[in-house]
């Protein structure tokens, strides 16, 4: 049996694994990266995960009872074709990279950026321990990124090495992703709001930071960590 589903002759030429990607897509689906104003993007340019229409056989149709919110949340935003919720690309050999959700992105100085990447490169300074980088709202730039983290060990012992920090991470960030992800700020927190399962909670992050309104998630494991980001 093993052998008949790898016969290349039957089911055509395999293709390796890349790291880092999800694969190709699957037959039937016509799978293309957006950019915000519905247009295709070019290989590697960040845009938006979706599936030209019709949908292949199998897909779902529709949201049990309800219709209207399946039209409304995954059809409506990019007509013609299904809204996945992801941002990603495709590389010039077809390869698909999932990147970060939508709502992970935000779009300083004319540039799309995955707030992810911003974090991974946080992350692999030597005293940060974990990050959360939100859009702050700019009338010139349009979203800056905003870094929170947090530190290994006990956090810093004076002005001078905070500053020291502050600088190295928005430096790293600047080389090794481009001038255009220049940090707005970078704030030092004891910990960041994370719901009891573990996820940070950047979307109220994001609200708090631009002042928007915003509720106390029940999922929330430490309520003194959201007093800490209003402050």
């Amino acid at each position: 049996m093993a052998g008949n589903l790898l016969n290349t002759k039957q089911y055509g030429p395999m293709f390796p694994t890349l790291p880092g990607s999800v694969g190709k897509p699957c037959p039937g689906f016509n799978l293309q990266i957006l950019n915000n104003k519905n247009e295709e993007c070019a290989p590697n340019e960040l845009g938006n995960v979706s599936i030209k229409l019709p949908m292949p056989p199998a897909f779902m149709l529709t949201l049990w009872g309800n219709d209207e919110a399946f039209v409304k949340k995954y059809l409506s935003e990019s007509p013609g074709y299904y809204t996945t919720g992801d941002a990603g690309v495709v590389d010039e050999r077809g390869y698909v990279h999932i990147m970060a959700r939508i709502d992970d992105v935000i779009n300083t100085a004319g540039h799309r950026i995955s707030t992810g990447r911003l974090e991974e490169v946080a992350n692999d300074h030597p005293d940060v321990v974990e990050s959360a980088v939100v859009g702050f709202n700019d009338a010139i730039r349009g979203e800056c990124p905003l870094a929170y983290v947090v530190l290994r060990g006990s956090g810093v012992t004076s002005p001078a090495e905070e500053a020291r920090i502050k600088k190295e991470v928005g430096d790293k960030i600047r080389a090794d992703v481009g001038a255009f992800a220049k940090l707005i700020n970078v704030i030092i927190m004891q910990s960041l709001p994370k719901t009891k399962s573990g996820k940070i909670l950047r979307g109220t992050i994001r609200s708090i930071a631009n002042q928007a309104q915003w509720k106390m998630p029940a999922t929330l494991d430490d309520p003194e960590s959201l007093t800490a980001i209003e402050t």
